[in-house]
């Protein structure tokens, strides 16, 4: 029997509604004004989690974590800052203070920010190695947070006589947990993000660049009161998976796509939405059908317990069975929190259980060379039953804009 969009339209409906999916504003409802940002994180949050990271760190063998600006550092410390060749660094003790290294000129900033015991200075003409040294004093083992450079590890063993550990998966195993606030900055992120994509479409018209779209996407963006942005892709461009912004012009009977996200309070959103400018052709509809379809699979297999290869295969054998598995060429999804990618990452051959409270992406889709991509893309938070915590509204249906 042919698939009509009468038909796919109504069986994923229907299938949403089993999982309990919300589905997206309706067209035509009231758009909803900027929202003020939820409040920021209290100070406790930070001494809890630094607590949490003294026990893992025992228990991993470390006697300090040494961590150098980055999301782990935001995430521990409550501070985030960008990395220069200026050292700050955090050195938290398995048995002892949470202890900021940082420039002199730099130190009333971090004392007013940063979640820590202590803030030890360095003047410009001071070796700041040298200071983290003698405050490292005679510890044996130091766990390095994962992404501090190389240069800054090999220097600092020259001078201090310690064992140096990867510490990723000490931060990793706390920070792949998200707690309800953590979620509710990721789920408001989300909302500003389909708002934005939203309103980018109701001003897309013929002849228009995908990058000048983009701009108008980031404006739409500032408009809900963050900074955000993203991919905008039209036509065959929309067949490349991470295809940037470029010259294409729109015209009628294209796919657009746009994936886009934003930070709220430090924590980001991934959603993906494609529509058909003008009227689809019938292929178009069948593929949207099946990426839809597709992601509801993934989404009904999301929860803690599970693998998250099985998450990836549950939608892979949707898009599969309809005969376009060579065209579904990336993993089902992503970890999302204070890293737009991060742990866990839901792709063949990951077999270590989800948890509940694991954020992630669902994003499947099929990507025609020269011919056009369908990607649909939603936040969610595994529980230990389905449905999981949905964060972003999915769209549930193709949505055609007038041209």
């Amino acid at each position: 029997m042919p698939l009509t969009r009468r038909r796919w339209m109504t069986a994923t409906g229907a299938a949403a509604a089993a999982l309990g999916i919300p589905a997206a504003r309706a067209a035509g409802a009231p758009e909803p004004a900027a929202a003020p940002l939820p409040a920021a994180l209290k100070p406790d949050v930070f001494r809890d989690r630094q607590a949490r990271l003294r026990a893992a760190a025992k228990t991993a063998g470390y006697d300090v974590l040494f961590v150098t600006p980055s999301t782990s550092l935001a995430w521990s410390a409550n501070l985030a800052m960008g990395r220069s060749e200026r050292l700050t660094a955090l050195l938290l003790f398995s048995d002892g203070p949470a202890v900021l290294v940082t420039p002199y000129f730099e130190a009333e900033n971090h004392r007013r920010d940063a979640v820590v015991d202590e803030v030890v200075t360095w003047k410009e003409d001071e070796d700041p190695i040298a200071l983290t040294a003698k405050h490292l004093g005679r510890i044996k083992v130091a766990g390095i947070e994962g992404t501090t450079a190389y240069d800054t590890v090999t220097r600092l063993l020259a001078v201090a006589p310690m064992e140096a550990r990867d510490a990723t998966a000490t931060f990793d195993a706390l920070r792949m947990v998200k707690s309800p606030e953590e979620q509710a900055f990721i789920r408001d992120a989300a909302r500003r993000t389909v708002l934005a994509i939203e309103a980018t479409h109701r001003k897309l018209a013929a002849g228009k660049s995908e990058s000048e779209v983009s701009a108008i996407l980031e404006q739409e963006f500032s408009a809900q009161g963050v900074h955000g942005g993203g991919l905008v892709q039209f036509g065959p461009s929309a067949a490349l998976p991470h295809g940037g912004p470029g010259d294409r012009k729109l015209a009628s009977g294209d796919v657009v796509l746009i994936d886009a996200g934003c930070k709220v309070r430090g924590y980001n959103s991934d959603v993906t939405r494609t529509v058909c400018f003008g009227k689809p052709s019938d292929e178009i509809r069948k593929v949207y059908g099946v990426v839809d379809r597709a992601q509801i699979a993934g989404i009904e297999a999301l929860k803690a317990g599970a693998a998250p290869e099985d998450v990836d295969r549950a939608a892979r054998r949707v898009i599969e069975g309809a005969g376009y598995g060579e065209y579904f060429t990336h993993r089902v999804g992503h970890g999302l929190g204070m890293d737009g990618h991060e742990r866990p990452y839901l792709v063949r051959g990951n077999v270590t259980p989800l948890t509940a409270g694991n954020t992630v992406t669902i994003e499947p889709g099929i990507y025609l060379p020269g011919r056009f991509g369908v990607r649909i893309e939603d936040d969610y938070a595994a529980r230990d039953t389905t449905p999981p915590t949905s964060l972003s509204a999915r769209p549930g249906e193709l949505v055609t804009l007038k041209t």
